[in-house]
């Protein structure tokens, strides 16, 4: 089982696993993480960005990312509608 800290951890490292961006990395935005049972959903974003502000640092097509506390998984939900939309659509996958 992950604490909220290791999976913030092991996400960072996979998230930034192909992120090839000179003197930049990504990190998890903390206020937007959001708590479920299952693990939490974290959102992401250019540390450059967030540290200037400056509009060409900050990242497109970058939607939440579930992490899985019982197992790790980790599933990019996109960015294609809004995020509560991907969030209850993968809720209602998970049941079934």
């Amino acid at each position: 089982m992950f604490s909220r800290e290791s999976a913030e951890r092991t996400l960072v490292e996979v998230l930034n696993a192909d992120y090839q961006v000179d003197d930049d990395s990504l990190v998890i935005v903390p206020e937007l993480t959001i708590e479920k049972n299952y693990g939490w959903i974290f959102f992401y974003q250019s540390k450059k960005y967030l540290e200037t502000e400056v509009f060409s640092y900050r990242l497109a097509g970058n939607g939440p990312v579930v992490f899985e506390k019982e197992t790790g998984a980790v599933h990019h939900l996109g960015s294609h509608k809004h995020p509560d939309e991907l969030i209850r659509e993968f809720e209602a996958k998970r049941t079934k």
